[in-house]
């Protein structure tokens, strides 16, 4: 039981793919239709695991994002596959919020089964910078409820943007971050981030390349 919460936790904190990477916390925004990017990143955990995530994602439909997620441990570790659909459901507009629903499915590949999860998201544009702000209800083995809160303030700076987070989930310690993204080509981004979560250390590095 503990084992496998502690892999629904990093399955949940990991599910940056929906968000805007480097972002943890998932926000409201979607691809235009028929773009598409793909994020690869590796992260560190607190208890020190190491990690590669890749993640593709497209949209074939107005504000519909479709995403596929492998997250592979290094040194044997847990190996998970996600399929994500974010669902937009009111268009961003300046100095106001916009929604969106994510439905998916997360499976682990060394015999810790399946759950499904579903979240809500909101971004609001505050004229100076934007609020992200997230909740996620997934199951555990025993079919209980373990709920992810998220909430993310983001603002560019030049040709960087940065963001603060905080991430709590039960059974879980919170996180607290921050994270640096830029675009070094067009279409190719380079990011990081560093947090602490439970008094240890956490960090990313990633690509986003958009096409």
């Amino acid at each position: 039981m503990k084992k496998f919460i502690s892999l629904l936790a990093l399955s949940l904190l990991g599910l940056s793919a929906q968000a805007g990477r480097p972002l943890n916390v998932d926000d409201a925004n979607v691809n235009d239709v028929g773009v598409a990017h793909v994020e690869t990143f590796w992260s560190r955990a607190a208890d020190g695991s190491r990690s590669l995530t890749i993640a593709p994602a497209f949209s074939p439909l107005p504000g519909l994002d479709l995403v596929a997620q492998d997250v592979r441990t290094f040194s044997g570790g847990p190996h998970s596959q996600s399929l994500l659909a974010k669902m937009q459901v009111s268009a961003p507009r300046e100095n106001t919020c916009h929604f969106a629903w994510v439905l998916g499915v997360t499976q682990w590949q060394k015999g810790e089964g399946s759950t499904a999860l579903v979240g809500a998201n909101a971004t609001c544009d505050m004229g100076v910078g934007s609020l992200h702000s997230s909740i996620v209800s997934a199951r555990d083995a025993q079919g209980k409820d373990v709920p992810t809160w998220g909430l993310a303030w983001e603002q560019a700076f030049g040709e960087w943007t940065a963001h603060l987070e905080s991430v709590a989930q039960r059974a879980a310690k919170p996180l607290v971050g921050v994270g640096l993204r830029k675009e070094v080509l067009p279409g190719l981004q380079l990011d990081g981030t560093w947090g602490k979560q439970g008094g240890k250390a956490v960090f990313s590095l990633g690509t986003k390349y958009t096409f």
